[in-house]
């Protein structure tokens, strides 16, 4: 092989070399950009779920009172206190 033909077949593949690693570069950023996105769409699932149970939280006290027992007692159930009279409206 001539000196020019050696020259051009190592710049061949070193060219080569370089659009391998460039595909391979790209391809990881694809796939770091795709992480990057999953986490954040986990954070925002953690987050709601938060607020969920801080909501639950918030219902289990309150359905834990006094006051939320007499109320559904009262509501749902028709109970009254000893003395109390009830009126119904016939409109």
């Amino acid at each position: 092989m001539s000196k020019r033909k050696k020259s051009r077949l190592g710049l061949f593949i070193i060219l080569a070399g370089i659009i391998y690693l460039s595909c391979i570069m790209i391809d990881q950023q694809r796939i770091i950009y795709a992480k990057q996105e999953e986490r954040k769409q986990i954070e925002r699932k953690i987050e709601e779920e938060k607020r969920v149970n801080k909501s639950l939280k918030r219902q289990k006290e309150d359905i834990n009172s006094d006051e939320f027992i007499e109320r559904v007692a009262r509501e749902r159930l028709g109970f009254i206190k000893p003395g109390e009279k009830v009126f119904i409206n016939v409109d």
